[in-house]
């Protein structure tokens, strides 16, 4: 008698389709195999191109590296220098001991602002510090093979006694240098400041600055009085015929002047600050119009609102 249990074949006739839960089978079963395949190739293909253009990039970074290092444009050929007359050129280039042959890029360093912005940052600081007529610089490197530095001098404009000798003092009070012996020529002295100490490259040391302000208002007014006034057939130099600002208490200063062809040194009262450019720049008019050669005294008073030789 027949098992019930056995399971019967499955008997397909004629062109009787097969099950789609068969199809479905067989065709998971062969598209897996065939992936296999083409996984492996795609996963190959990404790393041989990524080994490509990773040795691409090495190629350009030796490249660029030794185009870096060794292309004469990038080693220093010229180095040129404006705006100095107080220190040499010689000075300059020994102190911040740039050579040439040297790499452009090898002197950037300094504050981060330097680097960023391609300067010689420490070797400006370095002159400067050394230098004392050197009120500011900028030495920056050009492609291909320059170095361009530029320099700002400070201006001597008068020198005032100290305990051993005489300072020699720019516009802006920095002490450029300190000398013995005989008085310099061509700049007033300013008479009546409360000195303790002075040092190169630093501000005089006093007890109080409003003499030293004052006189140092009234030194730029005649400055300016002279590079306004100045005419091509001019050669007044007034600041040479200053001798000496004398600075007295309470906001009081005079001016002894050398008037050309004048028998006496003219003393002059100075009035208010809020009006001494004016005030220089008439009597910077009055000095080379030879105003002074009709008049007689020896004292000129410029506070009031006209002004009085007596």
């Amino acid at each position: 008698m027949p098992d019930d249990n056995v399971r019967k074949p499955d008997i397909v006739f004629g062109d009787e389709e097969p099950k789609k839960e068969d199809v479905k089978e067989l065709s998971n079963d062969v598209s897996d195999e065939a992936s296999v395949p083409a996984t492996k190739k795609k996963s190959n293909f990404r790393l041989s191109l990524k080994m490509a253009l990773w040795i691409v990039f090495m190629v350009m970074v030796l490249t660029i590296t030794l185009l870096f290092c060794f292309h004469p444009g990038f080693h220093i050929r010229n180095i040129e220098i404006t705006g100095n007359s107080k220190i040499s050129r010689e000075e300059i280039l020994k102190i911040i001991d740039i050579h040439q042959d040297d790499h452009l890029i090898s002197h950037v360093g300094g504050s981060w602002k330097s680097i960023l912005t391609m300067h010689y940052g420490a070797l400006e600081e370095e002159l400067m510090e050394k230098n004392p007529y050197v009120r500011d610089v900028k030495i920056v490197p050009s492609f291909p093979g320059n170095v361009y530095i530029t320099i700002t001098e400070r201006k001597k404009i008068a020198y005032a006694a100290i305990p051993d000798g005489y300072a020699i003092l720019a516009d802006d009070g920095a002490v450029l240098e300190i000398c013995q012996g005989d008085v310099p020529e061509g700049i007033p002295e300013i008479r009546g400041l409360p000195i303790r100490s002075a040092q190169i490259g630093k501000k005089l040391d006093m007890t109080s600055q409003e003499g030293y302000e004052i006189s140092i208002t009234i030194l730029g007014a005649i400055l300016s009085a002279d590079s306004l006034q100045r005419a091509e057939d001019d050669t007044f130099d007034f600041l040479s015929h200053v001798v000496c600002i004398r600075y007295c208490e309470n906001m009081t200063a005079f001016i002894d002047i050398l008037v050309p062809n004048y028998p006496t040194t003219i003393t002059v009262k100075v009035g208010s600050m809020k009006t001494i450019s004016d005030n220089m720049n008439w009597l910077r008019y009055a000095i080379v119009s030879g105003y002074f050669q009709e008049k007689t005294g020896d004292l000129l008073d410029m506070t009031g609102n006209h002004f009085i030789l007596r």
